[in-house]
């Protein structure tokens, strides 16, 4: 019987532009795994942080006596994550790690069900793959297509061009991102450009305005749609 939940996102890409599935598990003090390669290297990491600077070890925690902890890390949990971290092909599989959670992309079903070991709620999600220029929202998107800026250094005018342009075209919505960028680093002489930054808009003739004002600096456009 399955040990593990299968669902599925749809995605405009693959994970990472190139895995079908991702697997997410839950291993308390994951992030302390960096550059250890077994089990003993771990215990002694674990051990200098404790003995050197207590706050520093995150997944300590307070018993209800508000005594301090930290036998919670499941010492075997954390070896069987390294040895199939450092057994599995890079090639076939890639991960990262935020917080205690570690996400496993691959495009190989069978292998990310050997994590059930690590985590018996593990739950796998295949990216099913819509039409690459369409972008779907849950609700209806209030506008009708997103242009996203190239991730690299801005040129000098591109502020005051930001601000010009929506001056002159109101329904232009530049992302609250790139706002936030272009007021706190104004002053930088070298701002780079996040790739997550996108202005939005309903007249598709926009592009070719968009493209005189920043003929650099344009990456993917997208047409943005309900669910269906």
């Amino acid at each position: 019987m399955e040990s593990f939940k299968l669902k599925t996102e749809k995605r405009n890409k693959l994970y990472f532009n190139k895995f079908t599935y991702k697997a997410v598990c839950k291993i308390q003090g994951a992030p302390y795994t960096y550059y250890v390669p077994d089990i003993e290297t771990f215990i002694s990491r674990m051990e200098k942080l404790r003995e050197t600077n207590r706050s520093r070890y995150g997944v300590r925690l307070l018993d209800e006596n508000w005594q301090e902890y930290w036998d919670e890390v499941n010492l075997d949990k954390i070896g069987a994550f390294i040895t199939w971290r450092n057994y599995v092909d890079k090639t076939r599989c890639m991960y990262r790690i935020q917080g205690d959670h570690v996400s496993f992309f691959s495009n190989e079903l069978v292998l990310l069900t050997t994590l059930d070991n690590l985590d018996p709620n593990l739950v796998i999600t295949k990216a099913i793959c819509m039409e690459p220029d369409k972008m779907y929202f849950k609700k209806e998107p209030k506008y009708k297509y997103r242009t996203y800026f190239k991730g690299k250094c801005m040129p000098k005018d591109f502020s005051d061009n930001v601000h010009s342009l929506q001056g002159m075209y109101k329904s232009l919505n530049f992302s609250k991102a790139l706002f936030t960028s272009l007021f706190h680093n104004n002053w930088h002489p070298y701002r780079y450009m996040h790739g997550s930054y996108f202005v939005e808009y309903n007249d598709e003739q926009m592009l070719t305005i968009l493209g005189v004002w920043f003929p650099t600096m344009l990456a993917k456009t997208y047409s943005l749609s309900k669910q269906p």
